[in-house]
């Protein structure tokens, strides 16, 4: 899907200028603008996301103890409550008797930050993160 591009004009100190070539470079931009475009997008998606109400896609990940008594279990329910907004799952083993998930979700931020915060304060869990991007996914079923 090609986007028309619009051509603006940004003045700025030399010192954030310098900055951003750093950035530009180091994060393999090929020019300012690219990095600009992305810098933006990154801040447009945060500003975004801190709305509860906006429907966001996201990764949600979590690391817990995958031999704790009924952890499993109440994985699965938790999961089962949120079908809805799960769209798929990835099992990891780690090591040490660890395990991850990925679940791809997709909802209202507020209670895509709820299911991580849910998740995250399982007996067990070690650590729960939640990326959220507004790039949606399509509908699954028409009605």
């Amino acid at each position: 899907m090609s986007q028309e591009l619009r051509r603006i004009t940004v003045s700025i100190p030399d010192e954030t200028l310098a900055g951003l070539d750093r950035l530009t470079e180091g994060r393999g931009f090929p020019n300012r603008s690219q990095a600009i475009a992305g810098i933006v997008t990154e801040a447009v998606n945060a500003f975004d996301a801190s709305h509860d109400d906006t429907v966001m896609m996201g990764v949600l990940t979590f690391i817990y103890e995958h031999q704790r008594r009924n952890l499993q279990n109440r994985i699965t329910d938790l999961q089962h409550e949120f079908l809805k907004e799960i769209i798929t799952i990835q099992l990891v083993h780690l090591e040490a008797d660890q395990s991850l998930q990925i679940l791809l979700v997709q909802g209202p931020c507020k209670l895509l930050r709820g299911m991580r915060d849910t998740f995250g304060s399982l007996k067990g869990v070690k650590h729960a993160a939640l990326q959220l991007n507004s790039t949606l996914l399509p509908p699954l079923h028409d009605h």
